[in-house]
């Protein structure tokens, strides 16, 4: 593992129970998320039905991953999000709206990891600073086992 992938590793906390994640809300969505992969290592996007996690949907992101070249773009991000951001980054990359290779090398991290992780960070975004958060970051695949989205889970901004 490279310097890099061992910095962002020291920084999430594995998620192996639902236990595991102190903030309630989040702890909903992990549960949803398991009870959606079954025996896969991570469900599908088509898996994931809105209406069933209506409550989650306001602190919801959902970014598309794209390789070659790899870049993250926002698909969705919830109305709680996109007011304490000041910005609805929906439809655009993260590499236009941000320097913040933090969060870039969180969602990288995901992709090749293929896991779920947990973390608690100060945001800064667009120049602005904002009070912690805490983030689930959960993985999406396909039928061959790739990463092809991420769905966050944020709250306590």
């Amino acid at each position: 593992m490279s310097t890099s992938a061992d910095a962002v590793q020291s920084q999430l906390m594995a998620v192996n129970q639902s236990h595991d994640i102190p903030v309630p809300l989040l702890r909903d969505l992990y549960e949803y998320w398991q009870g959606k992969k079954g025996n896969r290592k991570m469900p599908s996007r088509p898996d994931i039905c809105p209406t069933e996690i209506i409550d989650l949907l306001p602190k919801i992101l959902l970014i598309d991953v794209e390789y070659e070249p790899q870049r993250f773009r926002f698909r969705l991000v919830g109305t709680d999000v996109v007011r304490v951001m000041g910005q609805d980054a929906t439809g655009k990359y993260l590499d236009e709206l941000s320097s913040n290779s933090a969060i870039h090398d969180r969602l990288l991290w995901l992709v090749r990891q293929k896991t779920t992780y947990y973390v608690t960070s100060q945001l800064d975004w667009l120049n602005r600073s904002f009070q912690k958060y805490h983030v689930l970051g959960l993985p999406l695949g396909d039928e061959a086992g790739n990463v092809n989205m991420i769905m966050y889970g944020i709250d306590q901004f």
